[in-house]
């Protein structure tokens, strides 16, 4: 997690810039990332003092955030991560494979030699993690890092080779909805599902890296309706009452 000195370090400082924006994209990378999870209760204070900032930018960011589905403001009570609900699921994980589909088919046609190692290096990291879980060579958390930089590197290649300038900013929309990290606790420390998603990677990395488009289009939308399937699962097992910790 970003320590407050880094965060401090790290934002804006001239008055110019959205210093408001920055902060809406530190807790939005921080619950992709899992290190803010759902359910986390918001807490403006803390928060301003972990970020070096005021109050006043915070809660802005907090709206913002909940304008776009990120967070949840109860009344009487402040603001928490939301839980996507099941619909939510759907139909995000609709649009996933729609557009994933579409990227992967050109970047079967468009990838470069760069960035096909990118993506083999991405798949190889899967594997690693794999092993790292089976082995416990790491903690949980370390592993769960690993998984996560794996499968941003690896989607956001492909949203990279396709060529489509407007694809990374649809996609990470989507990620406001249904936060990357909500996969990660759907495959757990299940060592036979982190198995079959790193199997799927590795099959639409050999379908990309043969040039073949359509099968990376029905690879890719079917990992996508695979992950929907099991984030609907696990959303309904944490159950409505959520709420873990302050933040």
């Amino acid at each position: 997690m970003m320590g407050e000195a880094t965060a401090a370090e790290a934002r804006p400082r001239s008055q110019d810039l959205d210093l408001v924006g920055w902060l809406v994209e530190q807790l939005q990378e921080r619950i992709n990332a899992g290190e803010i999870t759902a359910g986390t209760w918001l807490r403006q204070a803390h928060l301003a003092e972990q970020l070096g900032v005021s109050r006043t930018p915070v809660r802005e960011a907090l709206r913002r955030l909940q304008a776009m589905g990120a967070v949840e403001v109860i009344a009487n009570r402040g603001a928490r991560v939301r839980l996507p609900s099941t619909r939510d699921i759907i139909e995000v994980y609709e649009l996933h494979g729609v557009l994933q589909g579409y990227a992967g088919a050109a970047t079967a046609a468009f990838i470069t030699s760069e960035q096909l190692e990118r993506l083999a290096a991405a798949a190889r990291l899967f594997r690693q993690v794999v092993e790292d879980l089976r082995t416990r060579t790491l903690g949980t958390a370390e592993v769960q890092r690993r998984w996560y930089e794996a499968n941003t590197r690896f989607h956001m290649v492909i949203i990279e080779a396709s060529g489509n300038r407007h694809l990374a900013e649809v996609v990470e929309g989507l990620h406001r909805k249904v936060p990357r990290n909500l996969t990660w606790i759907a495959l757990g420390n299940d060592v036979r599902r982190l198995e079959k998603d790193a199997a799927e990677h590795a099959m639409i990395l050999d379908a990309i890296t043969r040039g073949d488009g359509a099968a990376a289009r029905e690879l890719l939308i079917s990992h996508a309706r695979h992950a929907g399937e099991l984030l609907i699962r696990t959303v309904d097992e944490i159950g409505p009452g959520y709420s873990p910790q302050w933040r």
